[in-house]
Parts: structure tokens; C-alpha cells; sequence
């Protein structure tokens, strides 16, 4: 990597932990950098001391990236049985809804949000079996009525559901 790029993704990663509540103090610790280093990260850096920063980055987002990944299959499963209630897949993860909306918004989702990428998800995989009627299609993804259903695809895929399925 060019050293111009790699000084400014030196710069990226250090604005991004401060950003997300490190410490200049803390990033020096952590990293083995010394003030004269911390002032002009983009020079001074060594490749350990920027994998540690690398290894600092990922503690922040995989934790994130994961709770979404846990909740996903909750949905998709309560979906198949009905309703979806956050209170259920709350209860499912040992925690209160409250803290549920927490954590995805951590990661800029929300229950709303996630529930409606699983419906479209589901919604594509069922489509493509031409054994569902698209009422049934319908009623699997808890929609009240096949309008609602049509009306919330067309939103999603700039298609009706029919028009889909038969491009299919």
C-alpha cells in the first residue's frame, strides 16, 4: 500500500475509536504508542502496533454485526409461525425489548427495520416455489391481506409479486 493511503487509513482508524469512545490515552496504551507516535500516527506506526489498532476496530464491530445475525433467525422463525412479537424474540435472547432496541440500534437497525429485510428475504425464497399461491405467500410473511402483501413488494422490489415470479 502506498504510504499516502496507508497515513490516511492510519487516520480512519484512529478518528473511528476516538469516535467510539476511546481515549487518545487509551489508544496509546493499548497500541504501544509513545506521544510522539500518537501525534502523527500515519508516520510512526509499526505493522503490530497497527494490527493491534486493526484488533481494537474488530472488538468494536463484530460484537454488533453478531447480535443482528442472532436476531434475524428468531424472526424468520416466529414469522413461520405467525406472528412476529419483539417481546418473544426479546424473551428468546434473555433480555428486555428495551434492551433489544438498544443493541440494534448500536448497529443503525431497528426491529421494525430487521423485520421487514426478513419478510422481503422469505418473500423472494417463497416466490420462487411456484408450488405457493401468492395468498399463501401472503399469509406466511403475516400479512393480513394479499393488497397488503402486493402493495409492501412492489415497495421492496419495484415489482409486483406476479411480475416477479414470472421473471423468475
Amino acid at each position: 500500500m502506498r504510504s499516502d493511503a496507508l497515513g490516511a487509513l492510519v487516520v480512519a482508524m484512529m478518528q473511528y475509536l476516538q469516535s467510539s469512545g476511546f481515549s487518545r490515552g487509551e489508544l496509546a496504551r493499548y497500541a504501544g504508542l509513545s506521544a510522539e507516535e500518537l501525534a502523527e500516527p500515519q508516520t510512526r506506526l509499526s505493522p503490530s502496533q497497527m494490527q493491534r489498532l486493526w484488533q481494537l476496530i474488530q472488538t468494536r464491530l463484530l460484537p454488533s454485526i453478531a447480535f443482528s445475525r442472532q436476531v434475524r433467525p428468531l424472526i424468520a422463525r416466529q414469522l413461520a409461525r405467525g406472528k412476529v412479537k419483539v417481546e418473544t424474540v426479546a424473551a428468546e435472547l434473555n433480555m428486555s425489548r428495551h434492551t433489544l432496541y438498544k443493541k440494534l440500534k448500536e448497529e443503525n437497525l431497528t426491529f421494525a427495520g430487521l423485520l421487514e429485510d426478513v419478510r422481503r428475504e422469505q418473500a423472494l425464497k417463497y416466490l420462487r416455489d411456484r408450488n405457493r399461491t401468492l395468498s399463501e405467500v401472503a399469509e406466511l410473511l403475516g400479512f393480513s391481506e394479499l393488497s397488503a402483501f402486493s402493495r409492501a413488494f412492489k415497495r421492496w422490489m419495484g415489482k409486483s409479486p406476479a411480475e416477479f415470479r414470472a421473471a423468475c
